[in-house]
């Protein structure tokens, strides 16, 4: 494939490339050396050993109520989807998959149960709405269905 400009992007086809720069593949070590790793790393927060780094730049890792609140947002989405009360972004049909929109939903029901103690009293009103609707719209899209 030769260099395709559009729009000030430069577009280069390096597979048959070799560099000298390309960094070797990563090792995957085999799982008999992950199990018989004798000296496990150390206790995050001990005194002794400096905190390891996570990748972030503190280091820190993330609050798990933000991942539930994430992963609680999606599966929302994601039921919609699969109701049949939103179109699908890809090929811009609705589509009904009644039986995976009852695991997002239950799944979702499950997340805002984990959050409800960790939000502040005013966020766990829309957190209970949230559950209501998605679960009030699949009781009546299963009955379009039947």
């Amino acid at each position: 494939m030769a260099d395709d400009t559009e729009e000030g992007f430069t577009v280069r086809d390096r597979r048959g490339s070799s560099s000298a720069a390309t960094p070797p593949a990563p090792r995957v070590p085999e799982p008999a050396e992950i199990i018989a790793v004798a000296d496990p790393a150390p206790a995050f927060g001990d005194a002794d050993n400096e905190e390891p780094d996570f990748g972030s730049e503190d280091g820190a890792l993330p609050d798990v109520f933000s991942v539930l609140a994430l992963f609680l947002g999606e599966l929302r989405n994601l039921a919609w989807l699969r109701m049949g009360l939103l179109a699908n972004p890809g090929t811009g049909e609705f589509e009904r998959d009644l039986p995976q929109a009852r695991i997002a939903i239950d799944t979702v029901t499950f997340l805002a149960s984990q959050l409800e103690n960790a939000v502040a009293p005013e966020e766990r009103l829309p957190l209970k709405a949230l559950v209501s609707d998605l679960q009030v719209n699949f009781v009546e899209q299963s009955k379009r269905a039947a």
